[in-house]
């Protein structure tokens, strides 16, 4: 009886012991992962507002400018230019090409005629005036014009007639009957008088020689009829004309030669 009551006791004990400590080591219980704080979405950015589109600033034409007496306003002289030579009559151009208009620095070009120097010349004088090259004959400019074109020359004879509307422009005689050449200059640039009419004009200017087809010789024609206030039956025109003058530099004006 007491083997039997010492048996129960130490599979008691040992029952406890089992109780407590396991059979090795005991499985660490798992730690709950804390709950995730759900992610807020990020606030949306306003767009940059977009810079807006610059106007183009549109600039106001240029008045035009009063036609040349041939009929070329110089703002439009490259335009008409290319007119010109593609044979066509130019737009804004209506009396001639507008590389007929006056270059704007006749005094530039070469002069046509070296040697002794003329006489200084008396006598009211007219943009740059005239310099001391030999005098031309306009007979003998008339009779070569390729020789002389875009070359500097100067000129006398008697005024015959002067543009009477801007003064821009004098026609003088030559010394042979009939042989006459137009002195020409851009408007504003010199202004002779109609009071210039039969006085004696020394003049120095580029030589020009330009061709006309027959609807601008038709226009420059009905031009010069309206500067003077005369009719012009257009119809009368049947062939085209070729201008020969000079691109002025400068002029002296005087009673007598």
């Amino acid at each position: 009886m007491r083997n039997l009551s010492l048996t129960t006791a130490l599979t008691a004990a040992l029952g406890a012991t089992l109780a407590l400590g396991g059979c090795g080591k005991a499985d660490k219980p798992k730690a709950t992962p804390a709950p995730v704080a759900a992610a807020k979405p990020a606030a949306a950015k306003p767009a940059a507002a977009k810079p807006a589109a610059a106007v183009p600033t549109v600039k106001a034409a240029p008045a035009p400018k009063a036609a040349d007496e041939d009929g070329a306003a110089p703002a439009a002289e490259v335009a008409c230019g290319a007119h010109a030579k593609a044979g066509k009559d130019a737009p804004g151009c209506p009396g001639m090409p507008a590389a007929a208009a006056v270059g704007a620095n006749p005094a530039a070009a070469p002069a046509a005629t070296t040697g002794a120097g003329a006489a200084a010349v008396a006598g009211k004088v007219y943009g740059k005036g005239v310099s001391a090259i030999p005098t031309v004959q306009v007979s003998a400019l008339l009779a070569d014009v390729d020789g002389y074109a875009g070359k500097r020359v100067r000129v006398e004879g008697i005024v015959m007639d002067v543009c009477p509307m801007r003064g821009c422009w004098f026609k003088m005689a030559g010394d042979k009957p009939g042989s006459n050449l137009r002195f020409k200059v851009r408007d504003g640039v010199m202004v002779f008088p109609m009071s210039a009419k039969g006085q004696f004009a020394v003049a120095e200017g580029v030589v020009r020689k330009i061709p006309l087809n027959l609807a601008q010789t038709k226009r420059y024609m009905a031009h010069q009829a309206e500067e003077k206030g005369e009719k012009f039956d257009v119809a009368s025109v049947t062939k085209p004309m070729t201008i020969i003058r000079l691109d002025g530099v400068g002029a002296v004006l005087r009673d007598k030669k």
